[in-house]
């Protein structure tokens, strides 16, 4: 299954035997697990009572303040371990690999060599008073720092922590406060003990004391302790590299050590705010060539908890194995435990894309199809997708600080295509990735209503990391879901803004208690569509029911439509046009808009292979409305040959056992006029299915324009109800019905001659 352990080995693409210790989580103090920490440890370092370590800083790094610089810092990387350990052999290993333009390769007492001044070196340095060393080793860093701020270069930096004599009672620590405020990055060469003896025992040209390898265990376990606690303190990220795990998975140092370093140079929080706001420009610039018209709104829409009342995160991390301790189930996620220790900062979101980089690309992809085809998204939303399909002045964008790949596939599943040309902007994996904070939502919002696109920005999320978002837009909608599920932190920080808010909020279901006074706070009701709210931003008449498609304008209808108005043309001509529209309008509009699913089909050569069939066709009923709707109905039928059939003359012709376990209910009839029997249907079917909210799809080769206006009572209800829709081959202006020689019915049976 997958293999979960990989995920916090992945931070900044690392591969495996770089194991990253995210800086927000404490060294254990023992083998066992704390209770309150992750279990994907690299090491497990024991308790140690190190010695009180002498210091040629002016303070001790474990007891100065930690001071965070105002101005943004390049990444520079610090290769540490013991003497021996390697450091040099790692640089010179790929030293030619790294790209010039992007990185800069120190060894830290090369520089402090370069910075004794002519025909003097390390020897020099060696003899000089531990002040003197500080302050060289401070201006090497600086230096080092400078350089890489200036050129826009990333540094890699072999350094010493501090040095310990196998007499001395106490290690000396030999890192500065300078090194502190310069490192972004830190990592740390493991050798086991015996191998490090062995390694300086080898080693003919460097001089070094002698020491057990007690005492190497001792020096490399305190360096590594004090090291993990000051990135910790100072928010550079430190990882462990276990010498010992060459390769793992097929992952090589040699080969992929490079490509990761890139990655250090380009992850920085102004590149990658960069990268999101051009990502803005490119779907902006691509609606507008798409849709040939003026965009004049946006509406922006948080996800998990939104959208939908599920955590699509927590259920992707449910269906992820650890390979000791089974699924996630019950327990926290690691992306879950690094938000607990390290809160909702950038770093953390990377942390987290690398978390979910960990588990392996082809499980990563079936998991995100797993939770997608379980989310269902809250009808107020389908609803509110489906007037801006219908509206050209309108688009909308999904951001999420959630996962992009698993909300696109939520918005390719979503029926009648509501998901179609809908981008997402949200967090990845390991590679190719955005990272997407509560910061990066405001920006999105505030390069939105700003040049040069200057649109009108609606947006909608449901906790304070939608807080900036919301309050960055011209309309805030603050999503308000069942007190159990909804965010416990989002009233305490509403009541901590002042006033006025300038937020709305929408209940979801209506009968939730709202968040503070709903005079602060007004109540907006998205399935109403005489709210004030709605109306700013669908005008009445401006556009037709969301729930109506037709196919007025295609050349294929007006092929279709020929037939049916052809006078010369009735009886068993006219019901074979009827027919072949009915199953026109099944297989191009009912199938987007309940759905498909697949099935098992033999396949001409023997083997199976995949078919196609509407979403629950077995649990569909298609009702002909006689009598002039059965012949559309039986094209309908021919389409979804697994529906069950029914004739119905009067709405009582529809008893419960049509209704009992079925998904959708198709009323087919040839014309609507004013929509009274689809009506009396409507109720009907309402009525039986004790408010399941049984999808009705009503189709029509014509339907009154008329009927579908806003001061028609079908119209009122087809706005109304999220379930009930309309297909229709066209829609008539002509108010006229027909009678005798041009009544439908009469020209479908040949019965003109009796009316």
């Amino acid at each position: 299954m997958i293999r979960a352990w990989e995920c916090l080995e992945r931070y900044l693409t690392l591969p495996r035997p770089l194991l990253w210790l995210m800086p927000h989580l404490p060294l254990p103090s023992s083998p066992q697990r704390p209770s309150n920490s992750v279990s994907f440890h690299a090491i497990s370092i024991p308790t140690l009572n190190p010695p009180t370590m002498s210091s040629q800083a002016d303070k001790s790094p474990m007891t100065a303040s930690v001071e965070t610089p105002t101005a943004p810092k390049r990444t520079v990387l610090g290769i540490y371990g013991l003497p021996g350990s390697g450091k040099s052999h790692f640089l010179g290993r790929f030293k030619n690999a790294f790209p010039s333009q992007c990185f800069v390769i120190y060894e830290g007492s090369e520089v402090i060599a370069s910075l004794m001044g002519p025909g003097r070196g390390l020897e020099d340095f060696h003899a000089l008073t531990q002040e003197e060393k500080t302050h060289y080793r401070e201006r090497a860093i600086i230096k080092i720092r400078e350089e890489c701020q200036k050129t826009y270069r990333s540094g890699v930096v072999a350094g010493h922590y501090m040095f310990w004599p196998k007499d001395n009672e106490q290690g000396t620590v030999v890192w500065t406060k300078a090194d502190q405020e310069t490192f972004t990055h830190i990592i740390y060469l493991q050798v086991p003990a015996e191998t490090l003896f062995q390694r300086r025992e080898r080693d003919t040209v460097r001089k070094r004391e002698r020491v057990a390898p007690e005492h190497l265990h001792k020096w490399q376990q305190a360096e590594m302790q004090q090291l993990g606690d000051i990135a910790k303190r100072c928010g550079i990220e430190f990882a462990v590299l276990d010498d010992s795990a060459k390769t793992i998975n097929g992952l090589s140092l040699d080969r992929d050590v490079p490509s990761i370093l890139h990655e250090f140079h380009s992850d920085s929080q102004e590149y990658n705010r960069t990268r999101v706001l051009a990502t803005v420009d490119e779907i902006v610039t691509n609606v507008k060539a798409r849709k040939g018209t003026r965009v004049t709104t946006v509406m922006v829409f948080d996800a998990d908890k939104t959208l939908t009342a599920q955590d699509t995160g927590k259920e992707f991390w449910g269906r992820v194995s650890h390979p000791r301790q089974g699924l996630f189930l019950g327990r926290p996620s690691p992306v879950e435990e690094i938000f607990g220790e390290c809160g909702y900062t950038h770093s953390a979101f990377v942390k987290a894309g690398y978390a979910y980089g960990g588990v392996d690309s082809g499980d990563f992809e079936e998991i995100c199809n797993a939770v997608a085809e379980e989310v269902t998204l809250y009808p107020e939303f389908l609803s509110l997708l489906r007037r801006i399909r219908q509206n050209e002045h309108m688009m909308a964008v999904v951001v999420t600080c959630g996962l992009r790949r698993l909300w696109e596939i939520v918005l390719e599943k979503l029926p009648e295509d509501l998901g179609k040309n809908i981008k997402v902007i949200g967090n990845g994996s390991a590679t190719d990735m955005l990272v997407i904070t509560p910061e990066s939502k405001k920006d999105i919002v505030n390069r939105l209503r700003d040049s040069p696109h200057n649109l009108h920005v609606v947006a909608f999320g449901d906790s304070p990391l939608d807080l900036p978002m919301l309050l960055a837009a011209d309309q805030g909608v603050v999503v308000v879901g069942e007190e159990m599920a909804r965010s416990k932190s989002m009233e305490d920080e509403l009541i901590k803004l002042p006033r006025p808010l300038n937020l709305y909020q929408t209940l979801i279901p209506r009968t939730v208690t709202p968040r503070l006074d709903t005079t602060v706070l007004p109540v907006v009701n998205l399935l109403d569509p005489t709210d004030p709210f709605l109306l700013s931003l669908f005008p009445p008449n401006r556009s037709l029911p969301p729930n109506l498609l037709h196919a007025t304008d295609r050349p294929s209808a007006q092929l279709m439509t020929t037939p049916t108005r052809d006078a010369t043309i009735s009886g068993p001509t006219l019901r074979e046009a009827h027919q072949r529209i009915g199953w026109y309008l099944a297989t191009e509009f009912i199938t987007t808009l309940v759905g498909l699913e697949e099935f098992s089909i033999p396949h001409v050569q023997g083997h199976s292979t995949v078919g196609h069939r509407l979403l629950h066709e077995k649990d569909t009923t298609i009702v002909a409305l006689m009598r002039g709707g059965e012949p559309m109905a039986f094209g309908v039928n021919e389409a979804f040959p697994l529906a069950m059939f029914l004739h119905a003359k009067n709405p009582e012709d529809v008893k419960p056992q049509h209704l009992a376990n079925q998904h959708t209910i198709i009323l087919v009839d040839s014309v609507v006029n004013n929509g009274k029997t689809v009506l009396e249907f409507r109720e009907r079917i309402r009525g039986l299915d004790e408010g399941k909210g049984i999808r009705i799809v009503v189709v029509a080769g014509v339907v009154q324009r008329e009927a579908m206006g806003a001061g028609h009572e079908l119209g009122r209800v087809l706005r109304r109800d999220d379930r009930l829709h309309i297909v229709a081959l066209r829609l008539s202006d002509n108010k006229f019905t027909g009678r005798g020689g041009t009544d439908t019915g009469n020209r479908l049976f040949g019965t003109t001659r009796l009316d």
